[in-house]
């Protein structure tokens, strides 16, 4: 009896030796986590990859350049019905900065890329996702998981130059990080068969600035409507963002415990435990 305790105790000493072997190859091997969403560095993304974009293409300016010549030509042909029935004391008592605020009015919607995209840096498009802190096994330290996904939609609608309206909606089913054991442990908690999508709806409008068509930046909080796991609650995002190149580029992350959503931390034999609290995050960007 005392021999095959023995045994079973040097296997168990085995084992635990492994997992501790293992995670030490996948703390030192591991990829950095992603940075955190920035709106300085979108913006020079963005920037960059449109080299061709001068403040002639910005939604203040006075040319009337687009990127839709039909659009460009009804907007024209519009302008110039409403100059004519226009007086010259209208023309001068017109407020230069609420037309330039009024320049944003419309819809705007999420630009959508096409194919795989490395969401591990931060690349100049439209993605959403999480952060959340591990403690490894064996003592091994503390470790901060990211998934993102770009399969994200929605818009936004700006009035009076107030942010009016607003939906985002995240494919779960495609959350990414740099393990593919951990996303299978987070789809076994997000239960994306049954619960597709998170859904954020502004619930709050938004007094964005009157130069903000001019290159502005804006920062404030965005009140809204979470819903994960198809359990809906009050969220607030700290948002930034800017204008440039013809698109609105912009940022956020709200803290959230997913417990309030009826998510449960997942478990691995690499992981002692998963913060019950982590980060929402997301960087879009919009074009009419």
């Amino acid at each position: 009896m005392g021999r095959r305790a023995t045994v079973i105790l040097v296997g168990v000493l085995a084992v635990v030796v492994l997992i501790g072997m293992a995670g030490l190859v996948w703390w030192f091997t591991r990829d950095e986590a992603p940075p955190v969403v920035d709106l300085a560095s979108t913006v020079a993304q963005v920037d960059s990859s449109n080299p061709t974009t001068d403040d002639s293409e910005k939604p203040g300016a006075t040319s009337s350049t687009t990127e839709n010549p039909a659009t460009s030509t009804a907007e024209t042909t519009t302008s110039s019905v409403a100059d004519t029935s226009r007086t010259d004391t209208e023309v001068s008592s017109a407020d230069p900065s609420t037309e330039l605020a009024n320049a944003l009015d419309g819809m705007w919607m999420v630009r959508v890329t096409e194919g795989a995209v490395d969401l591990r840096e931060q690349p100049a498009v439209s993605f959403a996702g999480y952060r959340v802190d591990e403690v490894l096994a064996g003592g091994i330290g503390r470790n901060t998981a990211v998934g993102r996904t770009a399969d994200v939609a929605g818009s936004i609608e700006i009035s009076g130059g107030n942010l009016a309206a607003a939906t985002v909606v995240v494919t779960m089913a495609t959350l990414r990080t740099d393990d593919s054991h951990r996303d299978s442990h987070a789809r076994g908690v997000l239960d994306p068969d049954e619960f597709p999508h998170a859904i954020f709806t502004l619930v709050e409008p938004l007094d964005l600035p009157a130069g903000m068509a001019d290159g502005e930046a804006f920062s404030g909080s965005a009140q809204g409507a979470l819903t994960i796991r198809g359990v809906t609650r009050s969220a607030t995002f700290d948002l930034q963002a800017q204008v440039v190149g013809g698109t609105i580029v912009a940022v956020g992350s709200s803290e959230v415990v997913f417990s309030d959503y009826g998510v449960d931390t997942p478990t691995s034999i690499s992981v002692i435990s998963v913060e019950d609290h982590g980060v929402m995050e997301f960087q879009l960007i919009f074009t009419r």
